[in-house]
């Protein structure tokens, strides 16, 4: 009786120490985050590392702001956001965080507004509560310049920003075609993107691709291990070659829904009429039952529907 009475308080013993454990990890360390810094010259932006000391998401989002304003120690950067600009209010709703800036907004333009903007938005992304961003300035959406609005910013909506052109950043809205949650047709999506001038737009296609779509209602044709090898474009012809894991695409998406989530994609750019696509170099290589040895040109009878 006294022994199993003893294994009993052993049992609960533990029971009570993984509780424990649990609820001090729960409520411990925040994590090491990246801070985004503007390089000295203005032209590319830079990360530092930063140890999360609150806990909460609204702590969380004040200590990353005030250390978006800080220049790091090493001397090789500088904080994207000048002295005069404050952040004079901020709320969360559902995972999408809203800022508002002062008017010294305003006087921010051209590629360092784009700059700041997303080392911003890409340091506030990694608080785990935080799922987009929409920036104001006294009150105001922020807009391009041609008024429209910039909205909801979020992982996607940067590209890397490396390089050292001042004119490097480049607006563009690009036309994705995924799959079909059943695999059967299309789905067209819009995507604003921001990237750098030395990123090749059929290149930036292509790897949006093969990265899920926003909406709910569609799937990535292309499988995740597939490596995009080599992209060219010559007289209006883009020559895709893709490693040997873009011929196991599943089943359940059709064959030419996967190839012309490709060539409708890419044809949506000025600059290309048709596509070719090979594998590891060889044009006439077999996915599911047929050559690949067609110069493909679109196909929008299979859009279903556009994603919202």
């Amino acid at each position: 009786m006294r022994r199993s009475i003893r294994k009993k308080c052993v049992s609960l013993a533990l029971m009570m120490s993984m509780v424990i454990t649990l609820l001090t990890a729960c409520g411990g360390d925040a994590g090491t985050q990246q801070i985004y810094y503007m390089d000295v010259a203005g032209n590319s932006l830079k990360i530092s590392a930063h140890k999360l000391k609150a806990k909460d998401t609204e702590g969380q989002i004040s200590e990353l702001l005030t250390a978006l304003k800080q220049a790091p120690d090493t001397g090789r950067a500088v904080s994207v956001m000048p002295g005069d600009l404050e952040v004079i209010s901020h709320r969360l709703d559902g995972g999408h965080l809203v800022l508002d800036f002062n008017t010294a907004y305003e006087r921010i333009t051209g590629p360092n507004e784009v700059l700041m903007r997303s080392a911003i938005v890409k340091t506030l992304l990694q608080i785990s509560n935080i799922s987009s961003v929409t920036f104001m300035v006294q009150g105001k959406a922020l807009t391009n310049a041609d008024g429209s609005e910039i909205g909801a910013m979020n992982a996607d909506t940067f590209m890397d920003f490396g390089g050292d052109a001042e004119d490097a950043m480049v607006r563009r809205t690009f036309t994705l075609y995924y799959a079909s949650k059943d695999g059967q047709s299309l789905v067209r999506e819009k995507r604003e993107i921001y990237y750098n001038s030395n990123i090749s737009p059929e290149k930036l296609v292509m790897e949006y691709l093969m990265t899920s779509p926003h909406t709910d209602d569609a799937i990535s044709p292309i499988p995740d291990s597939t490596k995009l090898l080599n992209i060219n474009v010559n007289r209006g012809v883009c020559y895709l070659n893709l490693d040997e894991n873009f011929l196991n695409a599943t089943d359940k998406i059709s064959q030419q829904v996967v190839i012309y989530s490709i060539v409708n994609s890419l044809c949506e750019l000025n600059e290309i009429s048709s596509v070719q696509i090979a594998i590891n170099g060889e044009m006439n290589s077999i996915f599911r039952g047929d050559k690949l040895s067609n110069s493909y040109t679109p196909n929008f009878n299979m859009v279903t529907s556009d994603a919202e």
